[in-house]
């Protein structure tokens, strides 16, 4: 069984292929989420894993001096990746992602008032920052035509609007309303 790195580093061979793994490395540094910004010590030695066991076969491209090798998935790398991608999903405490914000939060009573304050305004001037990115890129994708990624932005899009909507009502419950 792989981890949802492993299948997820599939995907991204899959949408990419033939690619590098510092291409694989560049998509997870780029993400908008920490979660999946992948170190180059964790890419790429879980690319030669995939590789070693099958999933993932290398040609290697001389002529640019570093003789890059370039992944491709093989069958059975695409087949666990369908495998992964389609029913039945993990049950809903595997999907739901973990937050730091909500985190804080469930322990915000250590704090006084105008330091929870200090926290909730922190977080929303935060998430209104990244809003705005991931809606450019979600734009830009939409206008290339790369309607899964314009997708993946819209749904960090409604998740980022979600914890806005949360963070509006934690403030009321707190009575800390603007």
């Amino acid at each position: 069984m792989l981890s949802e790195l492993e299948n997820v580093v599939l995907g991204v061979v899959n949408v990419n292929q033939p690619c590098s793994a510092y291409r694989v490395r560049m998509v997870f540094a780029r993400s908008p989420s920490r979660h999946w910004s992948g170190s180059a010590g964790s890419i790429y030695p879980l690319v030669r894993r995939l590789e070693s066991g099958g999933l993932l076969q290398s040609v290697t491209r001389r002529g640019d001096g570093r003789a890059t090798r370039l992944y491709r998935l093989t069958r059975r790398g695409r087949s666990r990746l369908l495998s992964w991608l389609r029913p039945p999903l993990p049950d809903g405490g595997d999907l739901m992602t973990m937050d730091p914000l909500r985190v804080r939060v469930r322990f915000m009573e250590a704090l006084r008032s105008e330091e929870r304050l200090a926290v909730l305004e922190d977080a929303e001037a935060k998430l209104r920052e990244k809003l705005v990115s991931i809606d450019h890129e979600a734009r830009n994708d939409k206008r290339a035509g790369d309607t899964f990624r314009y997708l993946s932005g819209r749904g960090a899009i409604r998740s980022i609007r979600a914890q806005l909507d949360w963070l509006r009502e934690v403030r009321k419950v707190l009575g800390l309303e603007k």
